[in-house]
Parts: C-alpha cells; structure tokens; sequence
C-alpha cells in the first residue's frame, strides 16, 4: 500500500508548518519568491516548513485553500477533527480505491466518532444493488463517467443517510482507451445538500493513481467542510 511521507507528530520549536495538496515545486517557488522555507515532496503533496513566523503566516494567506493544515497531522486526521469540530457523519462508496479510502480514514484512532462505513462497489452489478446507480447510465456512459458517478454519489446520499460522504470510479490502471486513459477518476462529494464531482487524471501507476484518489477526494471534502465553518 502507497503510504504519505510521515512527519513527526511535534515540530522542532520555533519551526512552523504547512501542508499543501495539488501544486507543484515550481508553483510554490513563484507563489512564495521572497520568502524564506524549506520542503519536502510526496504523493500526499508538499510540506512546509517556515523558521520565521512572519514568512509562514505571508505563506499561509498567499497559498490559501492549497494549505490543508498547518499542524504536524496528515490529511486523514485533519478530516477527522474537522468532522469532530462540526459533529458531521461520514460514509464512503469505492469502485476503484476498493477500500484504501476507508483504511485510510480508520488509521485515525476515534474515527467511529464520524464514518458510519462504506460499500466497496467493484461491480457494476452491486452499483446497481446497493447505490442505485440505472443500468442505462452503466451502458450509456459506462461505469467511469460523470453521470455514473453522480448516481453513486446520490445513492450514497440517500441509502446511507450520513451528513456527507465520498464515492469513487476510475481507470487505476493498467489500461484505459484513448477516450478514457488510464488514471481517469471521478470523485463524486456531498456535504448536506451540496454535490461536486471532480474529474482528474493521474498518471502515476495503478496503486499510486488509487492513493491520490483518496488524497484528492479527502482534499476536496475538506474544502467543502471548511467553507461551511466560515
């Protein structure tokens, strides 16, 4: 299994950081030209690390929504906290990830506090049975697609009646065609009575393709969540 870079869970004193999700080194570099930090890299994204509080605080504000947290925690647990902090449940529909976004967000010790639980829907077939995803859509659009993930989005939503919830389909790969390469994912997310499906396309491998599903769609309901708290 991919495993995220592991920071230790106490920073150095004096020693500030950011964890940052969806940019790349040389977009860093230009966002923060001027200031003083260091990083490392990972598939779980780019982590920062500041001496001077002033620098890291210019940094948080010009990275914004990029910054998924400034403690030494990682992605899964800082979706915890925040679901703890709102008093949100949580479940999880997996096609492709088959199961790696559920391990993940059980690593966190507490987590039954928030995730009711998941359906691992490998199967067109069990699409159909437990999120009620049209069997004409399956044939229409096949099972990656937007539209396959909205309904499974939508069946999550309504079959397991949590406060929001995460549904992924995807080409992880070996494979694809030239319409649907490999790495193709949607990401279907609901908070309340707000839906977002996000399309990417990794091209890492077939188990690195997964865990960056599950990177992104944490990332993405996290945004959502926090947009909430404002």
């Amino acid at each position: 299994m991919i495993c995220e870079v592991c920071l230790e869970q106490r920073l150095p004193e004096g020693r500030f950081l950011l964890r940052t999700f969806e940019l790349s080194e040389e977009e860093v570099k230009s966002r923060l030209k001027g200031l003083s930090f260091s990083y490392s890299n990972s598939l779980a994204g780019i982590d920062l690390f500041f001496e001077n509080e002033e620098d890291w605080k210019r940094a948080k504000e010009v990275l914004g929504e990029f910054v998924y947290t400034d403690r030494a925690e990682n992605i899964e647990e800082t979706l915890g906290r925040v679901l703890k902090e709102k008093g949100y449940t949580l479940s999880t529909a997996e096609s492709c990830t088959a199961g790696m976004l559920s391990a993940r967000i059980v690593n966190v010790p507490g987590s039954s506090e928030y995730f009711v639980g998941g359906l691992i829907v490998y199967s067109n077939e069990l699409k159909e049975r437990y999120l009620c995803v049209s069997p004409d859509t399956l044939k229409r659009y096949g099972a990656v697609s937007w539209q396959t993930c909205l309904e499974m989005t939508l069946g999550l939503k309504n079959n397991l009646g949590t406060d929001c919830g995460v549904a992924i389909t995807g080409i992880a790969g070996p494979g694809g065609t030239p319409d649907k390469p490999e790495g193709l994912t949607y990401i279907g997310i609901f908070v309340k009575d707000e839906i977002t499906i996000i399309k990417r396309i990794f091209n890492q491998g077939r188990n690195k393709n997964r865990f960056l599903s599950t990177q992104t769609a944490m990332f993405y309901l996290l945004k959502l969540l926090k947009r909430q708290l404002l």
